[in-house]
């Protein structure tokens, strides 16, 4: 009898430990997938933003690798996008054969500055906000590189602040 209640509580704890690795298992999953623990929490995950990569017309045209910046450009339907200067002699996309005929074209869409909204051209706004690139790196209006971690410019001594609005938006100090 004493062996019989044995294997029953063994049985029972075994039972137990796999259930509660399931749960364990199951809440990591989710948090992962979700973020559930912020959202329990009231607390928002902020994500670093960079701004520069988000305008067509600071992308490159993917016949001839040249920047976007104003020029019309043609968007295929698998997603490449042109020049549409370049575009129209190959007269179908290089990529996916789909005809030049049935590309997209368009004027492109710029990022819009996150401190006035304006449409921005490269990285810096006549607001004064400079954007950052991925590296935590922007261009300073004379053109030098500068490192967000020490936003002073080593060529003109332009300083820089990031802006209260954003939190991720460098600001020029007059």
């Amino acid at each position: 009898m004493d062996l019989a209640n044995t294997v029953i509580a063994l049985g029972i704890i075994l039972m137990l430990v796999i259930l509660i690795a399931i749960v364990f298992l199951a809440q990591g999953y989710l948090e992962a997938r979700y973020g559930l623990r912020d959202k329990l929490k009231g607390k928002s995950r902020k994500e670093s933003t960079t701004f520069l990569d988000e305008g067509e017309d600071e992308k490159k045209c993917d016949i001839c690798y040249g920047a976007i910046e104003n020029d019309p450009l043609a968007t295929c339907k698998c997603g490449k996008i042109f020049h549409e200067a370049c575009a129209r002699p190959t007269e179908k996309c290089p990529y996916c054969g789909v005809r030049f005929e049935e590309m997209e074209i368009r004027e492109p869409a710029g990022a819009a500055c996150p401190v006035c909204g304006k449409r921005l051209k490269g990285g810096h706004c006549s607001c004064g906000a400079a954007m950052p690139r991925k590296d935590n790196t922007f261009v300073c209006k004379c053109g030098n590189i500068v490192d967000g971690n020490k936003p002073v410019c080593k060529k003109c001594g332009a300083a820089y602040e990031v802006c209260k609005k954003t939190e991720t938006v460098y600001r020029e100090l007059k």
